[in-house]
């Protein structure tokens, strides 16, 4: 036989045997031990056929991404008939031994969370308002006894805040560090991690972003003020013991939500544990011992461009009672956040939790300290694809459309924002659209001609479709690292110019009056972007080694 023949002979064998490898882990099912077919099943998906994985590797650390783990969370569930979501799959906590420990304890009990199928229905197409009741997440004693605990009483002095390590996160965490520093208070973080010296290194690494100022201060603080324990919002009590739950019942003044699996890609079923059950929990916690107020990050993608949703009085219940479950692009991620604001809504009706939800936009670099900018975001993306292929479009906005404005804050403020007006006393329900309403005309043609101003070799393009093609190609050519960076996964948002809206095309009147009353940032009000932020952008970039 040819050589050439050989080697496709041998694919075509080694698919058959992979393919039958998986037929065979489907038909054992539970039979078959529980670890060993986790591990086969991993070796399958990630295509290691010449050897199986560690037990105590993570899914991640061996080359898995978000839509691996998808097919890998099917395939599980198909094995054992039980959702293993890829929350769990991808999570720092979880090697591939804790996913089978976790897979053994829900085969040999039953599990009693609620599920996209027990919450919404198996097949549904749509996500109803109504079929989010607290009922279907949390015990009936705990809502039977909210109304009658005390409310909250005096200064706050304990908070507990999620998603400390993520972008927004990590800077929630450092204005309420500075803000409880003033009253020897204590903020509890809780974080994904084997334990708890484990998690703390997690936090610690988000604030090493190559600017020895910020990561000093955030160790200054910490050392008197920080508390972190290893934990998983989407799991049972929150991934903790029952004396810890327990304890953070009895001390904590106010939850800060702003975790979240952000994943513009996955289905709603898969970000229902992390981003709705995760919601329940915290709920849950806000209404045992006595009643604490949370602040919960959701996002202006719940809103779906339609004013009426957006209306910061309205009830999300009442304007957007259904949602498609469509695949559309952050659909999931959308419907997942809408969900939480509709189960903080049913909170509120049962005992007057207060709640102050924020809906934000695009959040930019931090306007002062280094390398501190979201490198996974679109904006970012679209920055450093203009200045490694040195070209843009005369403009990304419809002929004759009018001026344009980009709607987006840097993090340094939208963290000072919520922490502030969360931490208000208030009985109510607030909602905040978190967005940059100046009608000013800083558009993205603008902030481009602030990059060649601030001397990147740009050149512009009359024709936006010989610009995208030109892009395309351009982006090809990129090293690996670059590429990986770069808008290549989201070139389809900018396939065509959009049409230009002078303004955040949404009402932020409630979160401008609250800026400006709570004399927010070194404006008094929302600072309008500035060429020193994208300067800073492209240095920050170039720190990194991006461009």
């Amino acid at each position: 036989m040819p050589r050439l023949g050989r080697v496709v002979q041998l694919y075509v064998e080694l698919a058959d045997r992979e393919a039958s490898e998986l037929d065979e882990l489907r038909r054992a099912g539970r039979q078959q031990p529980v670890l060993a077919a986790v591990l086969r099943a991993a070796q399958a998906v990630l295509g290691r056929s010449s050897s199986a994985p560690s037990a105590d590797a993570h899914f991640t650390d061996l080359g898995g991404d978000s839509l691996s783990a998808l097919t890998f969370s099917n395939l599980l569930k198909e094995i054992f008939q039980i959702d293993v979501p890829v929350g769990v799959v991808i999570s720092a906590a979880n090697t591939l031994r804790r996913i089978a420990e976790i897979i053994e304890s829900e085969v040999e009990t039953g599990s009693q969370r609620p599920t996209f199928v027990t919450v919404h229905g198996g097949g549904a197409t749509e996500a109803r308002a109504a079929d989010l009741k607290l009922a279907k997440f949390i015990d009936a004693s705990t809502l039977a006894g909210a109304a009658a605990l005390p409310r909250p009483d005096g200064p706050i002095r304990t908070v507990l805040l999620t998603g400390a390590n993520g972008y927004l996160g990590r800077f929630m965490c450092l204005e309420w560090l500075e803000r409880l520093s003033s009253v020897g208070g204590k903020l509890i973080c809780i974080v994904r991690g084997r334990d708890a010296a484990a998690a703390a290194a997690r936090l610690e690494s988000a604030f090493d972003s190559g600017d020895p100022a910020l990561l000093a201060h955030y160790r200054e603080l910490a050392a008197a003020h920080l508390e972190v324990l290893a934990g998983d919002i989407g799991e049972p009590d929150l991934g903790l013991d029952a004396a810890t739950w327990q304890r953070l019942a009895d001390t904590v003044d106010l939850i800060s939500h702003p975790a979240a699996m952000v994943n513009h890609v996955l289905d709603y079923d898969q970000l229902f544990g992390p981003n709705v059950v995760g919601t329940a929990e915290l709920i849950r916690l806000a209404l045992t011992s006595h009643i604490k107020p949370i602040t919960y990050l959701s996002t202006v993608a719940v809103v779906e461009g339609d004013a009426t949703i957006a209306d910061e009085d309205a009830d999300i219940r009442v304007t957007s009672p259904v949602r498609s479950l469509d695949d559309r692009y952050a659909t999931g991620y959308a419907t997942s956040k809408w969900a939480g604001e509709v189960l903080l809504r049913e909170a509120f009706d049962l005992c007057a939790l207060p709640v102050s939800v924020f809906r934000s936009d695009m959040i930019l670099a931090h306007s002062r300290y280094r390398g501190q900018l979201n490198v996974p975001d679109i904006f970012t993306r679209l920055l450093l694809s203009i200045i490694a292929t040195g070209i843009a479009p005369e403009s990304f906005y419809l002929p004759d459309s009018g001026p344009a404005h980009y709607d987006g804050l840097p993090v340094d403020f939208t963290a000072e924002a919520i922490t502030t007006i969360g931490a208000e006393p208030c009985a109510a329900f607030r909602t905040f659209n978190v967005l940059n309403p100046h009608a000013d005309g800083i558009s993205l043609d603008v902030i481009v001609d602030w990059l060649i101003a601030a001397g990147a070799p740009i050149t512009r393009i009359p024709s936006y479709s010989a610009w995208f093609t030109r892009l395309e190609q351009g982006i090809r050519a990129l090293p690996e690292r670059q590429r990986q960076h770069s808008l290549f996964p989201l070139l389809h948002a900018f396939a065509a110019p959009s049409e230009a809206i002078n303004g955040a095309g949404v009402p932020a009147t409630r979160f401008q009056s609250a800026v400006q009353a709570a004399k927010i940032g070194p404006d008094k009000d929302i600072p309008h972007l500035t060429p020193d932020l994208i300067r800073k952008y492209a240095a920050d970039l170039r720190s990194l080694n991006l461009v």
